[in-house]
């Protein structure tokens, strides 16, 4: 038994391989400060994952530093934490340094290659949304990180007085909206709809029609819009980390 775990600026997501299956992803929301209430709460019934506890970290030293003392006073084990390497699983990384792109990305572009083939582009929508291509050769073409719709309604309504975001869902939006709570999500959800579509066509051009592979939390509101057609993989990134821990563990 393993327990893969990707951890994100708000959430943590965790699957367990078991008995060569990986499980649905489970998630939840946390805080630093109570991040090991938070992890007893999820995981204390657990079996103990014998076999490892890979972990993609993108929030700093601090939360690293806990999940290390939890699942050393719980469960009487070491962590295993990735790091973004020159090449794995026959990847070669685009960073002129490496170690420099983050886990969750390389994760995901290892993830995204182990179940489709030819040219990718991947997208991850968290607190951020990046956008990756990888090549038919498995080089990895670089990227881009944008503020999610999340964040840039945030920051609008930190910064600007009159405008406030109603907590809503809603799957169409105007373009050119007649409300101001339809301009600011028509604002914030067609800019990282064209930012995919222009990444697409400029990927187009390196030859073949790119598969879009997508995954991430704040997806879901992006997907009605989208015009080409996508694969939803919501654990991408614990695919990658399956593939990964894979060659180490045969």
């Amino acid at each position: 038994m393993i327990l893969f775990v990707d951890v994100g600026n708000s959430r943590i997501k965790w699957s367990i391989f078991k008995d060569d299956t990986l499980t649905p992803q489970q998630s939840f929301s946390y805080q630093t400060h109570s991040l090991s209430e938070d992890l007893s709460q999820a995981w204390f019934s657990l079996e103990i994952p014998w076999q490892g506890v890979y972990i993609s970290n993108v929030a700093g030293q601090q939360v690293a530093q806990t999940l290390t003392q939890w699942v050393q006073s719980c469960w009487g084990m070491d962590t295993s934490f990735i790091k973004s390497t020159r090449t794995e699983c026959g990847i070669k990384n685009g960073y002129q340094k490496p170690e420099e792109l983050g886990i969750d990305r390389w994760l995901a572009l290892i993830g995204a290659r182990d179940s489709y083939p030819g040219l990718l582009c991947v997208v991850d929508c968290g607190t951020a949304v990046t956008i990756d291509v990888l090549s038919t050769h498995n080089q990895h073409l670089g990227g881009i990180i944008m503020p999610s719709t999340t964040t840039m309604q945030k920051s609008l309504t930190k910064h600007a007085h009159a405008l406030h975001v109603e907590a809503k869902k809603q799957e169409t939006f105007p373009i050119l909206a007649t409300t101001t709570q339809g301009c600011i999500q028509a604002g914030t959800v067609y800019p990282v709809i064209a930012m995919i579509e222009y990444v697409m066509r400029k990927a187009e051009k390196q030859g073949g029609k790119p598969t879009l592979i997508v995954t991430g939390g704040g997806i879901s509101a992006l997907l009605p819009l989208l015009e080409r057609p996508y694969e939803h993989v919501p654990e991408l990134v614990l695919h990658g980390l399956l593939a990964l821990a894979g060659q180490y563990l045969s």
